[in-house]
């Protein structure tokens, strides 16, 4: 007889559904405002990506807000569901 585990080996490399969202965030901040991040700095909560990154960067990212979401949902239209800030 097989363990439940033999069957559920598949699921072990599934991704959660925000990883793409979250990569998606990150390459729009970097592409507009040349602030360097990572993945693990982007946490999305209640429709609002929160960035951890410096005060200085997190001003700019402020600045340029609107073109971070403009070019974040021209790359992936099914975010405007998901978010609708950047903090």
């Amino acid at each position: 007889m097989k363990k439940a585990s033999d069957f559920l080996t598949k699921f072990n490399k599934l991704t959660p559904p925000d990883d793409a969202l979250r990569r998606a965030v990150m390459h729009a901040v970097q592409s507009v405002t040349r602030v360097p991040i990572t993945k693990a700095d982007v946490r999305i909560h209640n429709g609002i990506a929160f960035i951890s990154v410096s005060s200085v960067a997190k001003n700019k990212i402020r600045l340029e807000r609107r073109a971070v979401l403009d070019l974040l949902f021209e790359r992936m239209p099914k975010a405007v569901d998901s978010v609708r800030d950047i903090r």
